[in-house]
């Protein structure tokens, strides 16, 4: 009795493409989860870079502020008795650094004597911090280590949330004289530092122990439901940590539509085939209907020619989508290691290098190294990969076959298929991401104003250049620049008059200083200083003198100079010693910082030489 068994059967294969469509609909999700994994973690990684550059440029633009602050208790041995001298200086650092709310004296009793402006900070005139005061703990901890240090966020006597700088002061003979403290309002300052980052606008916050202090932006944007972030050391406090949300250009940029067009597709697929499954069982039971032997003869027939029609439709949707991966921007290659064999490759992958599908085939299998340079490491952290089972984000550069590399960011994500394993990658060229990043990297070692080399820089400098000269015991040579009455220049012609004379005399530098090597850096506000390498000291006073002659050539007329020429000046403070293991940078910044003030004190517009026995 063959028909109750077939139609047994029959009724069962309804079920089974249940299953199937079940078993399918797994898989695509499987797949669609990689792929939309693999672009999330993409734009993490890019975003964390973004991230740290930023951290470093605030706590870039922050070491500017506190560094200036820093030469002015290096001059307190001076000010100590001269609160004139004290006060004309604090209102230029005020005028060039607005972030400042105020710049104040505490004596070694913890009592506020001098406040700088008293405007608008009345309420911090004798003030006398108690042990009951937030920022007391930090005050005991910089007066008994020396070291400037950053309050946390407190409340201003003044009003308002503030931050606290307190940097101790100490007399000639060494005794400490109290505290020269810089006062910042919280808002004033983290928009201040915001603002000078060199980055596309971002939704950030600024968090202190976790508490948000400052915010830019909105999260609520589609998708933005995570973040980044980057610790942030300003004034040696390491309380301040920086979040990055992505923001919408960052999201459509990392986005792309290969989950959603692979996933559909392939649904479209398996819904096909479900159907055609259906359709042959149900003819199948319409023809075992007829009569038993012409009608079964027909329905085979029947059933052989839906069969032919099923498979030709899978084949064109199956080159449906070798075509869409093929229009890809992406590399999309399969590759099975146990044996080492290229599954598939999309037409990106063999075009974007400029070989034939099978030239690359051909040459991965023969010699790896042409096309991967470091091929064989890759094949061992694939390997190792696969033991953890896990998935991987690798940078690689592979090469063109007109010889450039292409650098190459490849996302694996690991399947297991009828008992073997295999690799799927996708490619991406991420030249751009990397530029980026270098170009942040280059942008913090350069002065936006005036082109020159910034503070961080010259730190650097003149760290690795006393060490290299310290070894061949050479000397090292070192200008301290300042533009004379450049306050009362910026008050009479205004701040961009200002800007344009800095960034002239910044050209009359590079024109006036061109030996190789000379590191010509802006050190702060209208201060420049330039690292002479192997310079003695008459070659330093020849190269001020070179500065001094560019500077008048460039003729810019001063309203209110008591110099006679009534041109824009400069005093220069030279210094120069051979590196050794009793000195460090900072005694020769000394020597150069003093001669400056030498010859600011002797008339300006002329260069003073500073040595070992060089004082206030």
């Amino acid at each position: 009795m063959p028909v109750p068994v077939i139609d047994s059967h029959a009724k069962k294969l309804p079920a089974l493409i249940v299953v199937l469509c079940c078993a399918l609909a797994i898989a695509l999700f499987v797949v669609w989860r990689a792929l939309y994994l693999a672009e999330q973690e993409q734009a993490r990684a890019r975003l964390q870079l973004e991230s740290d550059a930023l951290a470093h440029q605030i706590e870039a633009h922050f070491r500017n502020q506190t560094e200036t602050l820093l030469r002015l208790a290096k001059r307190w041995p001076l000010h100590s008795s001269r609160r004139d001298l004290w006060n004309s200086d604090v209102e230029q650092l005020l005028h060039d650094f607005p972030s400042f709310q105020a710049i104040e004296w505490l004596d070694r009793n913890y009592r506020m004597q001098w406040v700088e402006p008293l405007a608008g900070n009345e309420a911090a005139a004798n003030l006398v911090y108690q042990p009951t005061h937030p920022n007391y703990p930090v005050l005991l901890s910089s007066g008994s280590s020396g070291r400037p240090q950053l309050s946390n966020a407190f409340t201003l006597a003044q009003g308002g949330l503030g931050l606290a700088y307190y940097v101790p002061l100490y007399l000639k003979d060494g005794q400490f004289d109290g505290f020269l403290i810089g006062i910042f309002r919280v808002e004033v300052l983290l928009n201040d530092l915001v603002q000078h980052l060199h980055t596309e606008p971002m939704n950030l916050r600024l968090l202190e122990n976790e508490k948000m202090l400052f915010s830019t932006g909105a999260t609520n944007l589609p998708g933005a439901n995570w973040n980044v972030g980057s610790p942030v050391r300003l004034g040696g406090n390491n309380d301040f940590r920086l979040l990055i949300y992505p923001s919408q250009q960052l999201l459509e940029r990392t986005t792309t539509s290969l989950p959603a067009l692979v996933t559909g597709t392939s649904t479209l697929i398996a819904i096909l085939l479900c159907c055609s499954l259906w359709l042959a069982v149900r003819g199948a039971q319409r023809n075992r209907l007829v009569n038993e032997s012409n009608r079964r003869l027909q329905a085979e027939i029947t059933r052989r020619q839906k069969t032919e029609e099923t498979l030709k439709q899978s084949q064109a949707h199956m080159r449906l989508v070798n075509d869409m991966t093929d229009n890809s921007h992406d590399a999309l290659f399969i590759i099975s290691l146990a044996p080492l064999e290229i599954v598939y490759l999309n037409r990106t992958c063999w075009q974007g290098l400029g070989y034939t599908e099978q030239e690359l085939r051909n040459l991965v299998q023969v010699s790896p190294t042409d096309v991967i340079p470091d091929a064989a490491e890759w094949l061992a952290d694939l390997r190792k990969m696969l033991e953890r089972e896990g998935d991987a984000i690798f940078q690689r550069r592979v090469m063109h076959r007109d010889g450039h590399s292409v650098p190459l960011e490849v996302s694996v994500r690991h399947i297991r298929r009828m008992g073997r394993d295999y690799l799927i990658c996708v490619g991406r060229n991420n030249s751009e991401q990397l530029q980026i990043a270098e170009q942040l990297q280059r942008l913090s070692h350069q002065d936006g104003l005036t082109g020159l080399f910034n503070r961080r820089h010259f730190d650097d400098t003149m760290l690795r250049e006393w060490r290299r000269l310290r070894r061949e015991q050479a000397p090292l040579g070192l200008l301290m620049l300042d533009v004379d009455y450049f306050k009362r220049f910026n008050d009479e012609l205004g701040h961009q008059a200002g800007d344009d004379a800095l960034r002239q005399l910044a050209a009359a530098l590079n024109r006036a200083l061109t030996r190789e090597g000379d590191c010509i850096c802006r050190y702060g506000g209208e201060e420049f200083a330039v690292i002479l390498p192997g310079a003695d000291a008459s070659q330093c006073l020849q190269a001020a003198g070179r500065v001094h002659e560019a500077v008048a050539k460039i003729a810019i007329h001063h309203p209110k100079t008591s110099v006679a020429s009534g041109l824009l000046t400069v005093s220069i403070g030279a210094a120069s010693l051979i590196p050794a293991s009793d000195k460090t940078p900072d005694d020769l910044i000394r020597q150069a910082d003093l001669a400056l003030y030498q010859a600011k004190t002797n008339g300006r517009n002329r260069t003073e030489l500073g040595d070992e026995t060089t004082t206030l």
